[in-house]
């Protein structure tokens, strides 16, 4: 769905909210707050809304579309459920919950809660549930049913450059580029930054035996993108394939490259994650720095240097890196609890309050933040809360299945095989 929460994305939140409910003045201005780029004083009011007042459906519903954004399914669908028993029967809220299903591996409920969305009426928003409705008949390899779908979605917007995408892939799949060309351009054109339009674009061109074509669109997502692989690698082959040799295999050189560089990262980080795990931790700061050379911007190689400095007894250094690590990724709240643990070692209170609380405001579950809490509250003799804090530390938890094994394991995604997902979907 998203990763960060931009004007953009909540003025899509925004337009799928319950449209039957109630919105109060502090909800709004909560939202608000999100809008205005404060994401944790935003979650901080709704969540307090949800505690005092008397309707705090919306309050719910917009809480389960953060942290679905974030990639937090199970706590997602923990607030969706509060908000659909508050105020049922709102098209808004089987929406979002096909999208937490459908992200959770749960295919035919997702495809029923839309369904469900679709009965209960979306308004202006009907076609957006169309076009999900065809991506989940796409993952049940449903196609004709797909198209139907994707085809119903254009109809009601045919500005949706995401459902002339899918279709176009849609029917490049089915080996009928000669369908795939016009819903393709239509995504191009209806939206020019679309991701995988362009290569997906030159396939189909390529299908059809329209080289120039295929290699002008190309040249047009790279130059857009230099960093689309797939493009580049098409492009070569179609150069190579049309006699430009010399620049066919220049693209195919800058590809290869390219793609080495990406496998040493990974590797690279992998193995500086065994060595942490193992303890040598001397060795693990240096892979972690080398990764970081390659790809400046990796944040969970940012996230793990700064928990090695950390363990290592560097606070500064290791606030530096997780300050690194928390502006490319921001709504990761194990990066605040790090940065809360460095501080608090550095003597740093008022900091390392600041980070604990991110870190609540991002996850009210994970005991670790509470008992840190409890430990800031006591070195700033605020005796009264670090009880509360530690209390809170020893509550059962909703999702023992999600805690980290270790320190090192933290950007690990939890586990998809089928009986996560049987356990998930029968729910």
């Amino acid at each position: 769905m998203f990763r960060r929460l931009k004007g953009g994305t909540l003025a899509i939140l925004l337009s799928l909210a319950p449209s039957q409910a109630a919105q109060s003045s502090a909800t709004a201005a909560a939202l608000a707050e999100i809008n205005n780029g404060n994401l944790f004083e935003g979650v901080r009011r709704l969540k307090e809304i949800t505690r005092t007042e008397t309707s705090p459906a919306p309050a719910y519903f917009y809480l389960s579309s953060v942290y679905t954004g974030i990639g937090r399914f199970d706590t997602a669908y923990g607030y969706l459920a509060a908000a659909m028993k508050a105020s049922p029967g709102q098209g808004a809220y089987y929406h979002q919950l096909g999208i937490i299903r459908r992200h959770e591996g749960c295919r035919p409920e997702a495809l029923a809660a839309f369904q469900q969305a679709l009965k209960a009426g979306m308004g202006r928003d009907e076609a957006t549930v169309w076009r999900h409705v065809g991506e989940v008949h796409v993952d049940l390899f449903a196609w004709n049913e797909a198209i139907e779908a994707y085809t119903h979605a254009l109809r009601l917007d045919p500005k949706d450059a995401r459902a002339h995408l899918d279709l176009g892939q849609l029917y490049l799949d089915r080996n009928d580029p000669k369908r795939a060309v016009p819903e393709l351009l239509a995504a191009q054109q209806a939206d020019p930054g679309l991701e995988g339009v362009y290569a997906k674009l030159g396939l189909a061109y390529r299908a059809t035996s329209d080289l120039p074509s295929a290699a002008a669109i190309l040249r047009h997502g790279i130059e857009r993108s230099p960093s689309d692989q797939e493009s580049r690698y098409i492009l070569g082959q179609i150069l190579l394939t049309m006699g430009n040799d010399d620049e066919g295999r220049r693209e195919m050189e800058a590809y290869r490259k390219l793609q080495e560089q990406m496998t040493q990262t990974d590797t690279l980080f992998e193995t500086a994650v065994q060595r942490a795990q193992a303890g040598d931790l001397d060795r693990a700061e240096q892979l972690f720095r080398e990764t970081l050379r390659l790809a400046p911007r990796y944040a969970p190689a940012l996230h793990l240097l700064g928990v090695v400095l950390l363990n290592r007894g560097n606070n500064e250094r290791a606030v530096e890196a997780l300050q690194q690590a928390s502006a490319v990724n921001p709504l990761n709240a194990d990066i605040y609890f790090q940065m809360a643990s460095a501080y608090l070692r550095s003597g740093k209170l008022p900091e390392a309050l600041d980070m604990a609380q991110r870190a609540l405001i991002l996850d009210e579950e994970d005991p670790r933040y509470f008992s840190l809490l409890g430990d800031i509250y006591s070195k700033m003799n605020r005796e009264a809360d670090s009880r509360t804090a530690r209390q809170r530390a020893t509550r059962p938890r909703n999702r023992p299945r999600n805690a980290p094994p270790d320190p090192y394991a933290s950007e690990m995604r939890r586990r998809d095989d089928a009986a996560t997902v049987q356990e998930i979907c029968g729910r």
